[in-house]
C-alpha cells in the first residue's frame, strides 16, 4: 500500500475503517528517509504533520530515550532477516511535554539487490489507555498480595455508655497499621480514630452509630481517612450488645478495602473497554455500508464504461478501466475480511451449520476459481473423491474458506503450475472426520514462516512480490475453520508445492476441537 500525506486514491476507505479502528498506517523510503502516513495519531499528540517532511531521525526524536535502544534493536533484528516483522512498545512525547504508549508494527517490504532495506510499511496504535488500566490492575494485585500475607484486618471492642462517654476496651495489633493511631493511643482516646476521618464523613460515622446503639441492628459502613497523607478507605462491621447498666457494646473488624474499591472500579474500566470495543465493530459494521456502496458504484459505472457500445472506450482507456475495477475488486475483499475478522473477535459471527456434500461443493469452487487459474496459467482440478459421509458446516463459510484457500494456491503458484482439491476420509487424531485439502506445486512455504502463516497481516516472503493483499486473509480462513469446528493445518516444501487441509467434523457427529 503506498501512502502519500493523508491517505492515496482508492485506499480512501479502508484508511477511514483503520482509523476509525484506532491505528495509523505508515511508509517509510528509506533511501530518501521519507515518512509518510495518515498520522491521525501524531496530529491528536499535537504535531502539524503536513507543514514539513517527516524522517526517521524526527521520529526518533519523540521516542523516549530509555525505549529507544529496543526500537532500534527490533528493526534491525527484521532487517538482518532474524524476524519476519517488527514489533516495538514505546512511548512518544506529546507537544506538551506529555507521553502516549505506542504499539508500532512493521515490516520491509522492498530490498535492494544486495538486500539492503529500501521501503518499509507498518501501522501505529496509542495503547495509552491499555498500558494505564494494566498498570493500575497490575498495582491493585500486587497490594492485594502483600496483604494476603498478613493479617489484614482490625479487630476491636467498642462501648458507649448510657452518659454517651465512648471508649475502646479493645484493639487489635493492626491499628497503627490500619488507621494510623497507636493501639493504646486508641484506647485512652476513642475520638482519636474519629479524628483521622474526614471531615464529610464525620456526622454520618457517628449518625451510624447512634442509630445501632437505638435499634441494636448490626453496624456497617464504609469510610475514609488520611493516614500519612495517604487516603485510605475502611468498611466496619459490628454488631451491638445492650449491657446491663445501659451501655452498649460493639464487637466488630475494621478491614482496608481501598484496594478493592480499585479493582472494582478497574473492572467498571475494564467493562468500559469491552463496551468501546463492541462499538468499535458496530463502527466497522456500519462503515461496512458506508465504503460498500460507494465502491459498488464505482465498480458498476467502470463496468458500464467498458462495455459501453455508444462511446467504446480506447485500448489504453480500457486498461484504465479494468485497473480501476481490479483495484476496487480488491479493496472490496480486504474490507470484507476485515469486516469478518472483527466479528469473529466479537462474537457475534452467525453461523448456520448444515450437513454438506463435499465432492458437489468441491466442484462449485473449482468452477468458481476457473477464470482466474486460466488468467494465471494455472490448472485446475479435483480428485475423484472415495465414498464420504456428509460433513457439518456452515455452507457460506466452508465456501469462503476453500475460495481462499483455492485462491492463494493460484496466486502464489507459478505459470503452467497445477492447484487442485483433494478430499479424503480422516485418520488417526482425525478419524471420523472428513478432509479436504487444497493442493499445490507452486515455490512452497520456508519452515520458517510456516508458523506465522495465520497471524494477522503476515505475509512473508511472499509479501514482497506483486500479489496484492493485507494478510488477514488466512487469519479469517483459520477463524472461521474453528468457529465451524473443524480444524485447519498446512504444511509445504520449498520447491514442491504447499498443502493446506481442513478437517471437518461429519454430519451426526458431536464437533471436537
Amino acid at each position: 500500500m503506498t501512502i502519500a500525506g493523508d491517505a492515496a486514491g482508492s485506499s480512501l476507505p479502508l484508511l477511514a475503517a483503520l482509523r476509525g479502528a484506532g491505528s495509523d498506517v505508515w511508509e517509510w523510503d528509506v533511501e530518501s528517509d521519507r515518512l509518510s502516513g495518515t498520522w491521525g495519531f501524531a496530529r491528536a499528540l499535537g504535531y502539524a504533520t503536513e507543514l514539513q517532511p517527516w524522517t526517521q531521525a524526527d521520529w526518533d526524536a519523540l521516542i523516549h530515550p530509555d525505549d529507544l535502544a529496543a526500537y532500534r534493536r527490533a528493526f534491525d533484528l527484521h532487517a538482518q532477516g532474524e524476524q519476519p516483522r517488527y514489533a516495538a512498545r514505546y512511548r512518544m512525547r506529546t507537544v506538551d511535554g506529555g507521553w502516549h504508549w505506542v504499539d508500532e508494527r512493521g515490516r520491509i517490504v522492498e530490498r535492494g539487490p544486495d538486500g539492503t532495506p529500501r521501503r518499509a510499511v507498518g501501522t501505529l496504535t496509542d495503547v495509552t489507555a491499555q498500558v494505564e488500566l494494566q498498570e493500575r490492575a497490575d498495582q491493585a494485585t500486587h497490594r492485594l498480595q502483600a496483604l494476603a500475607r498478613h493479617v489484614p484486618g482490625l479487630l476491636f471492642q467498642f462501648r458507649r455508655d448510657a452518659d454517651g462517654r465512648a471508649s475502646f476496651p479493645y484493639v487489635s495489633e493492626r491499628c497503627e497499621a490500619l488507621l494510623g493511631v497507636d493501639a493504646e493511643a486508641m484506647q485512652h482516646d476513642a475520638a482519636a480514630m474519629l479524628r483521622k476521618v474526614e471531615r464529610s464523613q464525620r456526622e454520618l460515622m457517628l449518625a451510624s452509630i447512634d442509630e445501632s446503639a437505638r435499634t441494636l441492628a448490626p453496624w456497617q459502613l464504609e469510610f475514609c481517612l488520611w493516614r500519612g497523607g495517604e487516603r485510605r478507605c475502611l468498611r466496619g462491621s459490628a454488631t451491638p450488645r445492650r449491657e446491663d447498666d445501659g451501655a452498649v457494646t460493639w464487637h466488630g473488624y475494621l478491614e482496608d478495602v481501598t484496594e478493592r474499591l480499585e479493582m472494582e472500579q478497574v473492572q467498571r474500566d475494564k467493562l468500559a473497554a469491552e463496551a468501546a470495543s463492541r462499538s468499535k465493530s458496530e463502527f466497522l459494521s456500519h462503515m461496512s455500508h458506508e465504503l460498500r456502496t460507494p465502491l459498488n458504484a464505482v465498480l458498476g459505472f467502470a463496468q458500464l464504461l467498458e462495455i459501453d457500445r455508444v462511446s467504446p472506450p480506447t485500448p489504453a482507456q480500457r486498461d484504465k478501466l479494468r485497473l480501476i475495477r481490479e483495484s476496487g475488486t480488491h479493496l472490496l475483499r480486504m474490507i470484507g475480511d476485515l469486516l469478518d475478522l472483527t466479528r469473529i473477535e466479537s462474537g457475534r459471527l452467525a453461523l448456520q451449520p448444515a450437513p454438506i456434500d463435499l465432492p458437489r461443493l468441491a466442484g462449485e469452487v473449482v468452477a468458481m476459481m476457473q477464470a482466474e487459474a486460466e488468467r494465471a496459467g494455472v490448472t485446475l482440478a479435483v480428485e475423484p473423491p472415495p465414498a464420504l459421509p456428509r460433513a457439518l458446516a456452515d455452507p457460506t463459510r466452508l465456501r469462503q474458506v476453500l475460495l481462499n484457500l483455492l485462491s492463494n494456491a493460484v496466486k502464489y503458484n507459478r505459470p503452467g503450475g497445477r492447484a487442485w482439491l483433494r478430499l479424503h476420509p480422516g485418520a488417526g487424531d482425525d478419524a471420523g472426520r472428513a478432509g479436504v485439502s487444497v493442493h499445490d506445486d507452486g515455490p512452497g512455504i520456508a519452515a520458517d514462516e510456516l508458523e506465522h502463516l495465520f497471524e494477522p497481516f503476515f505475509r512473508g516472503r511472499r509479501g514482497l512480490g506483486a500479489v496484492e493483499g493485507a494478510g488477514i486473509g488466512l487469519t479469517v480462513t483459520r477463524a472461521l475453520v474453528e468457529a465451524m469446528g473443524a480444524r485447519i493445518d498446512a504444511r509445504s516444501q520449498p520447491g514442491a508445492g504447499s498443502v493446506f487441509s481442513v478437517w471437518l467434523p461429519v454430519a451426526g457427529e458431536p464437533p471436537r476441537g
